[in-house]
């Protein structure tokens, strides 16, 4: 059972708030802690170092995790380092006398908050303050009180449940196996499953390791067990260690404190995706996440109160990054915002605006400075689902035989979502560049359902478990209108995404290449060039994007005619392939100088004959 409990919480929360009664003004947050720790001194738990992370001392991040609740009920206000009490505070402070109900109250002010999404603003660093300590809390290795689901109504078709009620335990099977002791390393389960399932696919295994090692190592004792017959719902506490009986049905067995057998509550009383969390096959799963509605409903009082962690976001650009990309404040804002709203966005625009350079800038500045990462894979026509999330992969047999035997391997998707499980506090961001050019449905399968219902859980293709998608894992995808207009994107896509369109002709790229020459002091005539070229096409979803001439090598003797016969021209003649246009006395330099006025701002750029081609083209890395 944890050693952090509502009163110790609120106990801590009060200290805070008495430092800071007698202070209008407020305190610097590290003065703020230091007092309170004077008034509510630690126990020797938690005067500790969180285990493997030493140096990080855990009362200090208990102090901050403790104030979570009361910033969201407008209790506590944190800016720029500093602490103050709202009204509000002052007032709960001198009313709600009793550490348990102060802590109460301040969790029912954070549900208001939650259920009301304001749309507020925080700071930013205190909330990235505040987001590592609850992170420290949820998933230090002083494991909190988790909850199970083990399956007992249908045991090769026998129910189980009277048994385990009456004689108080749950269990599972896998009689093929001898006994396996607790705490067995999963490497050592995995040798006992091969020698003893060997005819069992590759993916049956894998389940039956999983499922052995939750049971054998990851419960423990006080955790919850939950089991389910039709509609009802049974609750336990966990009341000892494995013990093995060799009985078919009940192999496996842990004691459990059932209580809530005579007055079971139903699915439908649980909140929906604690209810989901009931759905799938597997024997036994994990519903940790949805610890405090199972505790609520069978009237068991657990110790830490289940506090989510705040929405991990992307944090806002600022003038320096559009500085830097020469693009407009109020669109990269705006681009950012649309992201949190869906965690799902799409750049698309013709060749040349930059789409993929902007999402990985965007992605350096403000996702791996709030602790996330990034990762960029590129689709392609042969690109399928097992190469997107998981699918089985052949190699041969290390026995020298000859044989091949199967893995199942996890794709980017599937990796990225890991990591971002492991780091709810941080964004992280899957780019999919050239996101039109697969088969959409055949690459994300059941996945169209996680991206619209974050949190849900869906049984997989292959594992047959439960997965869901972290709601700190983002998608930028990237969409060449040349090759696809968005209109025949699947109208499955388009509801699960956002759209930000990226037009030579329109804003936030229209000016960008003239912006782009001013700053390295360029002749201007590659932008007046390029406006006419894309009036002459007269195709917005076709129009030639300014990353073509945004490289320095167009004022060297010659350099915008290589740049224009070796990348752009060859674009043009594949695009109208088969019109019998003809594209260079169309499209070409000398017909396009033709129609401007003289350029009198910079120098007169030497050209090279029409039509000879050369080495050479646009340098990506001069990109704004």
């Amino acid at each position: 059972m944890s050693q952090v409990t509502r009163r110790r919480i609120g106990e801590i929360q009060r200290a805070i708030f008495q430092v800071l009664a007698n202070e209008p003004q407020g305190l610097q947050v590290q003065e703020v802690l230091q007092r309170a720790e004077t008034l509510c001194p630690p126990t020797p738990f938690e005067n500790e170092d969180y285990p493997n992370q030493p140096g990080v001392r855990r009362y200090p991040k208990m102090q901050r995790f403790s104030t979570i609740t009361s910033v969201k009920a407008g209790w506590l206000v944190k800016q720029q380092g500093t602490w103050w009490l709202t009204d509000a505070g002052r007032e709960a402070l001198s009313t709600y006398t009793n550490p348990v109900e102060f802590e109460q109250e301040a969790i029912k002010g954070y549900q208001a908050w939650k259920a009301e999404q304001p749309v507020a603003e925080f700071d930013a660093i205190e909330e990235a303050e505040d987001a590592d300590a609850a992170r420290l809390e949820a998933f230090s290795q002083e494991r909190a009180q988790g909850a199970w689901l083990v399956r007992g109504a249908n045991v090769s078709g026998t129910s189980v449940l009277g048994r385990w009620f009456k004689e108080g335990y749950c269990s599972i099977q896998w009689a093929e196996l001898p006994e396996i002791a607790p705490k067995t390393a999963r490497s050592e389960i995995a040798k006992l499953v091969k020698q003893y399932l060997p005819d069992a696919t590759a993916v049956s295994q894998g389940l039956s390791v999983g499922i052995l090692n939750r049971f054998l190592n990851e419960m423990n004792v006080g955790d919850l067990v939950v089991t389910v017959d039709g509609p009802r719902v049974y609750v336990g506490e966990v009341a000892g260690e494995p013990t093995y009986t060799g009985e078919k049905l009940v192999t496996r067995q842990r004691a459990v404190s059932w209580k809530n057998v005579e007055n079971p509550f139903l699915r439908s009383d649980l909140p929906s995706d604690a209810a989901d969390g009931l759905r799938g096959q597997l024997t036994l799963s994990d519903l940790s996440a949805h610890l405090a509605d199972f505790a609520a409903l069978a009237g068991i009082e657990i110790g830490l109160p289940g506090i989510p962690l705040p929405d991990a976001v992307v944090p806002e650009p600022d003038q320096g990054l559009a500085d830097k990309l020469m693009m407009p404040l109020p669109w990269l804002r705006e681009t950012v915002d649309l992201l949190n709203d869906k965690r799902q966005i799409v750049l698309y625009g013709p060749p040349g605006t930059g789409k993929t350079y902007l999402a990985q800038e965007l992605c350096k500045a403000l996702v791996e400075t709030a602790g996330g990462e990034y990762e960029v894979v590129q689709f392609h026509p042969s690109y399928a689902y097992e190469d997107f999330f998981e699918g089985l992969r052949p190699r041969l047999q290390q026995d020298g035989s000859g044989s091949v035997a199967f893995d199942l391997v996890h794709g980017p998707l599937r990796r990225m979502a890991a990591r971002a499980a492991e780091n709810p506090a941080s964004p992280y961001v899957l780019i999919i560049d050239e996101i039109n050019r697969a088969n959409l449905a055949k690459v994300f399968g059941e996945l169209y359902f996680l991206l619209e219902y974050r949190g849900t859980s869906v049984a997989l293709q292959y594992s047959d478990e439960a997965f869901s998608l972290p709601r700190n894992l983002y998608i930028i995808g990237t969409m060449n209108t040349a090759d696809r207009s968005i209109a025949l994107v699947d109208a499955a896509m388009r509801r699960r995404f956002y759209f930000q369109g990226l037009f030579p002709t329109a804003p936030p790229v229209a000016g960008l290449l003239g912006r782009w020459l001013s700053r390295h002091a360029l002749p201007a005539e590659a932008a007046a060039l390029l406006t006419e070229l894309n009036t002459s096409i007269g195709d917005p979803d076709f129009a030639i994007g300014p990353s073509y001439l945004m490289s320095k090598r167009i004022a060297e003797p010659g350099g915008l005619d290589r740049i224009w016969q070796t990348a752009i021209l060859p674009l043009l003649a594949e695009h109208y392939f088969g019109e019998g246009r003809d594209i260079t006395a169309e499209f070409g330099l000398t017909t396009l100088r033709s129609r401007l006025t003289p350029i009198a701002d910079g120098p007169e750029v030497d050209s090279v004959e029409a039509g000879t081609v050369h080495s050479g083209g646009s340098d990506m890395s001069d990109q704004p």
